[in-house]
């Protein structure tokens, strides 16, 4: 019994030093640090809304869009896509209307309610994104995003 328990071990060790050097990894470490800040804040705030909810708030911010183009701006799949819709739509966040000029398209606009809650996540998200970044220098901070940025425009060529 201690033979396996110390092979699990090992091997448990050795995917953990594996992922470790992982991009994706640590990518994600970092994306769940400051997901971990906003939804604190959010949660003191008293906002409640699911983190796939949060990208289209942020979108239709400036301009009403249709579907397939929320669809495509997040790279998400059109259930996806209207699974949220209807969730915003049930507390007044969006209102979806046909298309005026092709009524086969629905488009997507905030609310009032929806336009006063997109701006205030939008200063949490900044509130947290400047907490979890407050371990890095200011030059370090530059660095860094010049950096991620470069990496995330060259995968988008792919």
């Amino acid at each position: 019994m201690d033979k396996i328990k110390r092979d699990n071990e090992n091997v448990s060790s050795t995917l953990k030093e594996e992922i470790a050097d992982s991009f994706f990894f640590q990518i994600h470490r970092m994306k769940r640090a400051i997901f971990r800040r906003t939804n604190a804040l959010m949660t003191e705030s008293g906002i409640t809304l699911q983190l796939e909810q949060l990208p289209l708030l942020m979108i239709l911010r400036h301009k009403g869009l249709s579907q397939r183009e929320l669809s495509d701006k997040t790279m998400r799949d059109k259930s996806s896509i209207l699974r949220s819709i209807t969730a915003l739509e049930k507390k007044n966040l969006v209102e979806v209307v046909k298309d005026k000029i092709d009524k086969r398209k629905n488009v997507v606009t905030l609310t009032e309610e929806g336009f006063t809650l997109a701006k205030e996540i939008r200063s949490l998200m900044k509130r947290a994104e400047d907490e979890v970044m407050s371990v890095f220098s200011p030059k370090e901070r530059i660095e860094a995003l010049e950096i991620v940025k470069s990496y995330a425009d060259k995968l988008e060529t792919l």
